[in-house]
């Protein structure tokens, strides 16, 4: 089980949606909220997101995280070289990452800095012990009317530490954390 909370660990970090994502059902249009908003490019991001994690391509990954985010963590190449290092522990580990897939978004939120939007997150992780799957969620951020999109993965975050990257975090209503469930041997 350490190994799945490394994994969940490093997912947090790496802001991610997930690679290998299982493919949509057909007909399955832009990122639309229960209230009806609609972002195409919410879902485009998500996508270029999930085929970077795919392709190993840690660099695009951290250029697809709020920037302010970066920052906060000491910088894009510090970002970059922890990434690295720990997908390497984990696979040292044994863990691996199989699928994740993202929902439509569950809310939006909107200030005069920009919109804030919360999406769920699916993922199932290959330990020694079996798979694993976890439900998180990201806050998707765009700063020009939805044109362009960034990421924080909010699976696990300490609010304090959030709060200090994202003020209203209290206007949105993210997820209580489930722990990981076993699923299969």
């Amino acid at each position: 089980m350490n190994a799945v909370c490394l994994a969940v660990a490093v997912l947090t970090i790496l802001v991610s949606v997930g690679c290998n994502s299982a493919p949509k059902p057909q007909g399955q249009g832009p990122a639309q909220s229960p209230t009806g908003e609609n972002y195409p490019m919410l879902t485009t991001r998500a996508k270029e997101l999930e085929e970077a994690l795919g392709r190993k391509d840690y660099a695009k990954v951290i250029d697809l995280t709020y920037p302010p985010l970066v920052e906060f963590g000491g910088g894009r190449e510090k970002l970059l070289a922890g990434m690295t290092r720990e997908m390497k522990t984990m696979e040292v580990e044994g863990v691996e990452l199989l699928s994740s897939s993202s929902a439509a978004p569950s809310q939006f939120f909107h200030d005069s800095s920009g919109i804030y939007a919360v999406v769920p997150v699916v993922s199932r992780f290959k330990a020694k012990d079996g798979i694993f799957q976890t439900e998180g969620s990201l806050i998707g951020i765009s700063n020009d009317g939805g044109a362009n999109w960034t990421f924080v993965d909010a699976t696990g975050k300490d609010q304090t530490e959030l709060r200090k990257v994202f003020p209203n975090l209290d206007k949105l209503n993210l997820p209580a954390e489930k722990p990981p469930v076993k699923v299969s041997n």
